[in-house]
């Protein structure tokens, strides 16, 4: 262990003597919505310990002079030999994480006591360790316990978000929590794509979708981003700029309110698309500084996600006491 914490702070200074620093962020109040630029560092799962960690701190600093405000590392990304948290691969993504004021989803093989998990750790901008997520579904084989603290949300600067890890991916009921808990963006670690229940886990849920096995990320329209949406800096990272302030609005109720809404904002805020099977607007900013959760308020208007919360909780109280709806 000893040996490896001084490879791990040989790697971070010889790495980042020569960096520049970040810039300044760029001032998002002179943006439509609420812009956060994240970046899918799909390096692959395992390897070299010493080796992975000097390249994901080479793609760190890549996505931090980018700007980018969250980065993501796939799942035990630097091997599979167990640490503590701190340790020394947390500690080493942590000097960048502070450097250019970035939070970093950093995937360990944690040694806690006796036990050991497949974790995620959150680093925040400051390169504290912000809050962890341990797989609740580890994989067969992995030799690591299954979580028994479930489902987080975290809740950093530009909004909330939830961490998943690859064979979560089969278990619906984390998803769902996710949305419950009301992540608006989940961060998906894995050692490979995903792919079409990703997609499906957006749309039902309504939240962007980041997985860290190949890149693909997803809107909350279900779809993967575009190519021109997407940047891609180095191999195997994927950088692109998400608005948390667009909003799905279901008709129910609210036909003649958001007629009125865009009618009354016109040039700053417009429907970006009508989607008639499934009975939903997409409402999206186009003027800087206006948000339209904001005008949403004001015109009493409820997001899909709001609605269907609501109302399972109103027609659940119904079915307990009997009333009708």
């Amino acid at each position: 262990m000893l040996s490896l914490m001084r490879s791990s702070v040989f790697v971070l200074l010889v790495t980042t003597a020569a960096w520049p620093t970040r810039a300044e962020p760029q001032d998002k109040s002179r943006l439509p919505g609420r812009p956060v630029k994240v970046a899918a560092i799909a390096i692959g799962c395992g390897g070299d310990h010493d080796a992975k960690l000097k390249l994901a701190c080479e793609h760190l600093e890549t996505a931090g002079k980018a700007g980018v405000d969250i980065a993501c590392l796939p799942e035990e990304f630097a091997g599979f030999n167990a640490e503590p948290i701190p340790g020394p691969t947390t500690n080493a993504v942590a000097a960048l994480a502070k450097k250019h004021r970035m939070y970093v989803v950093c995937p360990i093989r944690e040694q806690a006591g006796t036990e050991q998990f497949n974790t995620a750790v959150l680093v925040d901008r400051s390169g504290k360790v912000a809050g962890t997520y341990r797989k609740v579904f580890v994989f067969w084989g992995e030799g690591l316990v299954p979580s028994r603290e479930g489902v987080k949300a975290f809740d950093t600067d530009f909004g909330r978000i939830a961490i998943l890890t690859c064979f979560d991916i089969n278990f619906p009921e984390l998803w769902q929590q996710s949305d419950r808990l009301g992540a608006e963006i989940v961060f998906w670690p894995s050692a490979y794509g995903g792919g079409i229940p990703l997609c499906a886990y957006a749309v039902l849920h309504h939240y962007y979708v980041v997985p860290v096995g190949s890149g693909n990320l997803i809107d909350i329209t279900g779809k993967p981003l575009e190519s021109s949406q997407v940047q891609k800096p180095l191999p195997g990272q994927f950088v692109a700029t998400l608005d948390l302030d667009r909003t799905l609005i279901h008709t129910n109720f609210n036909e003649k309110k958001v007629e009125k809404l865009l009618k009354e904002h016109s040039g700053e805020v417009e429907l970006e698309k009508s989607f008639s099977t499934e009975a939903w607007y997409l409402v999206r900013a186009v003027k800087p500084g206006v948000r339209v959760r904001d005008l949403c308020k004001q015109y009493q208007i409820e997001s899909l996600r709001d609605y269907c919360h609501r109302s399972r909780r109103q027609i659940d109280e119904a079915r307990k006491t009997g009333k009708r709806i």
